[in-house]
């Protein structure tokens, strides 16, 4: 597994760009899907585009795996990078899938049927922080193949 999430790291050390102040967001990138359910040695391509000049790249994805098989992923976002545009970008490409019934600012989820995924959109909070999985206010986009861990077991 570390010779997976080695490389993932390596590249995303590369990838971050920090968010200042005043500075023009041209795009957002997200994660790629396809790496869901994705077998170790078919697994390459971190972005879903090829990301533009000024694009804004999550600080961290943390994956989950199930040997070499990736279930899940955690992007996150910088807190000062407001959720309405991360929203957007998701929207671009899974707004019919988007589950409105879920009337909170700070929770956005989607299922996406056809690809048998979900995405979850939320801000950590200070129970966040606590655990150590991110500074509150930083922007979590979850990915998670139907099943968890269990959705592995078919490759």
């Amino acid at each position: 597994m570390r010779k997976i999430i080695a490389p993932f790291m390596l590249f995303l050390s590369f990838a971050y760009l920090q968010l200042t102040r005043g500075q023009v967001i041209d795009h957002i990138v997200l994660p790629n899907p396809k790496l869901l359910r994705c077998v170790s040695s078919d697994c390459y391509q971190l972005w879903s585009e090829t990301p533009e000049s000024k694009a804004v790249f999550p600080k961290q994805v943390i994956v989950d795996t199930d040997q070499g098989c990736i279930y899940g992923m955690t992007a996150l976002y910088d807190k000062s990078l407001p959720s309405d545009l991360i929203k957007s970008a998701i929207e671009e490409r899974y707004k019919q899938w988007s589950l409105e019934e879920i009337k909170s600012p700070a929770l956005h989820l989607w299922r996406v049927e056809p690809q048998k995924f979900s995405i979850q959109l939320s801000v950590a909070d200070k129970a966040d922080e606590k655990r150590s999985l991110a500074e509150a206010g930083t922007k979590l986009v979850i990915y998670i193949a139907f099943g968890g861990k269990s959705a592995c077991s078919a490759h």
